[in-house]
């Protein structure tokens, strides 16, 4: 996989969602950034504008999360075709509970997780 399969915006979605469902690695419960990345990604989810360097820091940190993310509906490979970001909703969108657990609700848009919480 290169950079080029993933743009900005995608990097930034992963990033995201990374950053609401991690707990700064308190637990290993596998949802959100490994205790290597949490500073790291962090900054990158409040971060306004990346440089390149932000980019390339961000796509190792997704693809090390993959896993986790492809679990979330955040599919990494192809993500930024525009027939993926269409695609047939698997159930309507809507809040319900999280699936990480550390958050009463999250969003889901219809096809994946968001990085969208309640309190």
């Amino acid at each position: 996989m290169t950079r080029r399969n993933l743009t900005r915006a995608s990097l930034r979605e992963a990033i995201e969602y990374l950053a609401s469902a991690c707990d700064g690695a308190v637990r290993r419960d596998g949802h959100g950034f490994s205790a290597d990345d949490v500073a790291i990604g962090h900054r990158l989810a409040h971060k306004r504008r990346w440089a390149r360097r932000d980019q390339a820091v961000a796509h190792r940190i997704v693809v090390h999360h993959r896993r986790q993310l492809e679990n979330a509906g955040i599919a990494i490979k192809g993500v930024t075709s525009k027939s993926n970001r269409r695609a047939t909703r698997l159930a309507p969108a809507c809040w319900t509970a999280d699936p990480t657990r550390l958050h009463r609700l999250r969003y889901w848009n219809g096809a994946r997780w968001t990085a969208h919480v309640s309190a």
